[in-house]
């Protein structure tokens, strides 16, 4: 499987601030995942943790 962006855009060169972007969203993105892994997937008793803590804090 080629790169699509090379058909797209044969000789011209996007500028770094764009370039810069894009990589911060993916990181972002991937962040967001990593976060979500932890919490549901590998330590799913933390969201129950954080609400448990979160509803005797609301009754004090």
């Amino acid at each position: 499987m080629g790169n699509p962006f090379k058909k797209v855009i044969n000789n011209e060169k996007l500028p770094d601030l764009i370039k810069k972007k894009v990589l911060d969203d993916i990181n972002v993105i991937k962040l967001a995942l990593d976060v979500a892994d932890l919490i549901v997937i590998k330590f799913p008793d933390t969201i129950g943790d954080i609400l448990k803590n979160k509803n005797q804090n609301k009754k004090q």
